[in-house]
């Protein structure tokens, strides 16, 4: 059996000494969009925008200190968050911050919720004034690679709130690194085009309460550990294991990631002979999902659960776990209460694979601040980003929105403790669901849904692979 540590042992020194990648991303439901200005100040500054250059690559951006308390004009900041969400305080008092510090700059923040997604691109393409703006780094940059700016000069700047340091070497070296790494695939010259800020990781989410109520004493790390614990939790009256239809990818996409890595998962989905379906790999995992299910240890209401239902009954304290991301907390925190007793632990590594999983791969990414390059204030905006990516804006997402600091050195939420584990182990960087997500239609509209007759006692292990290799091969058929 693999060592386990000790819950006591995981504690908050030991995850602010790691410096690999903490990792927010995949968003619902999100409440009403709000539009609105983050401050109302008086000013006297009627002047035009000092800068009217279109520079793509930030030339002309200063580092002279001196300089930025000159700067002037307006600034506008697209946030991904609506004025309802604790983010939106955090960001308002970063932007009151600033312009105390640059009275002739006058900031306008537009909270659009997570309709940004679908409302950025057509704003930047109508020219319309857009200074700053919130996206998924992943998805933004293929997306959005004609409108965004270059930073490597600006990220030289001195940070705000860490003495010594310019911005790049305030933030984790991990997140600046898979930053960067996004460039090239989205067809862009090798650098930085976004500053990773809120990053998030998926782990299971545990109720401690619940694991000391079953005798549960450590964490499981094997598949073995975690069926172990799963039947002490039954035992002691209380249902595992829980997910909903947002979420479900996760717990296929993270048993199968553990296995064998998200490469070769990524492949599965997209084979289009079908044979891929017929590994032991996925035979094993459909036997295991049938022990899951016929021993009690999924929650009864998963067939029917939607978004939010599985992680409401976590935070009520009828379920003992939920494989989401970190900002789960935050998400629930008005459910759980403030004496919920967080913890969270990696996917158990599961047996039989090819080394190309276990625990040296997490799924991580983060939300970014991006710049428009044909913003006429290329100066003044990203003094504002310095303030919302400085230690004192990240420490306050960590505070009031139980978000990750991007920014080194930060103090981490209470309900996060835990995770760091699994950022101690990563060294791999593995995609949302794993890879599952990849096969676009085919895992929507086949993959998922067998996976919930697999998970409710619908189809048996040998059935459930007889129709995945089936359908898979129907489907790509022709494509």
């Amino acid at each position: 059996m693999i060592q386990r540590k000790p819950l006591a042992a995981l504690t908050l020194t030991t995850m602010l000494a790691l410096s690999v990648l903490s990792g927010c991303g995949k968003s619902n439901n999100d409440t009403a969009t709000t539009n609105a200005s983050a401050n109302e100040k008086e000013s006297t500054n009627t002047a035009a925008t000092a800068n009217t250059s279109t520079n793509t690559d930030a030339a002309n951006a200063t580092t002279d200190e001196s300089t930025a308390a000159g700067l002037e004009g307006k600034v506008v900041f697209w946030s991904m968050w609506s004025n309802a969400e604790p983010q939106a305080k955090v960001i308002d008092e970063a932007v009151k911050e600033f312009e105390a510090a640059n009275p002739n700059v006058d900031v306008e923040v537009k909270y659009n919720g997570r309709d940004i997604n679908k409302l950025i691109k057509p704003a930047l393409e109508s020219g319309e004034q857009i200074d700053i703006f919130e996206q998924d780094p992943g998805s933004a940059l293929g997306n959005l690679k004609d409108h965004v700016l270059k930073l490597d000069e600006l990220l030289e700047q001195p940070s705000v709130g860490i003495d010594g340091k310019s911005v790049k070497d305030s933030l984790l070296p991990s997140l600046m690194d898979w930053v960067k790494s996004l460039a090239a695939p989205a067809g862009l010259e090798e650098g930085y085009y976004a500053i990773p800020q809120q990053p998030y990781a998926v782990l299971f989410f545990y109720n401690k309460a619940l694991f000391a109520q079953a005798g549960i004493t450590a964490v499981p790390t094997s598949w073995e550990e975690f069926l172990a614990d799963c039947e002490l939790l039954k035992q002691a009256g209380v249902e595992p294991i829980t997910f909903d239809d947002a979420y479900r990818d996760l717990f296929i996409g993270g048993y199968l990631g553990s296995a064998m890595g998200s490469d070769w998962t990524d492949s599965l989905v997209k084979d289009k002979t079908g044979e891929m379906w017929k590994d032991p790999i996925v035979l094993q995992f459909a036997k295991d999902m049938q022990i899951l299910n016929e021993k009690g240890y999924f929650s009864k209401k998963i067939a029917g659960n939607k978004y939010p239902a599985g992680q409401q009954d976590l935070a009520l304290g009828k379920v003992a776990m939920y494989l989401n991301g970190t900002w789960l907390p935050n998400e629930v925190a008005a459910t759980a209460g403030p004496d919920f007793q967080w913890g969270s632990f990696q996917f158990p590594v599961v047996a039989n694979g090819n080394d190309k999983g276990g625990q040296q791969g997490l799924s991580f990414g983060a939300q970014g601040l991006l710049m428009n390059k044909n913003s006429k204030n290329i100066p003044a905006a990203f003094e504002l980003v310095k303030y919302l990516v400085g230690k004192k804006a990240q420490e306050g997402m960590s505070a009031q929105a139980l978000a990750i600091p991007a920014t080194i050195d930060s103090t981490w939420p209470a309900p996060l403790a835990e995770a760091a584990v699994a950022f101690g182990n990563a060294k791999v960087n593995m995609p949302w669901g794993f890879g599952i997500d990849n096969g676009g239609d085919f895992s929507s509209g086949t993959v998922l849904p067998t996976f919930m007759e697999l998970a409710t006692g619908k189809i048996k292990p040998e059935a459930y692979v007889s129709k995945m290799a089936d359908q898979a091969k129907k489907f790509y058929e022709g494509k």
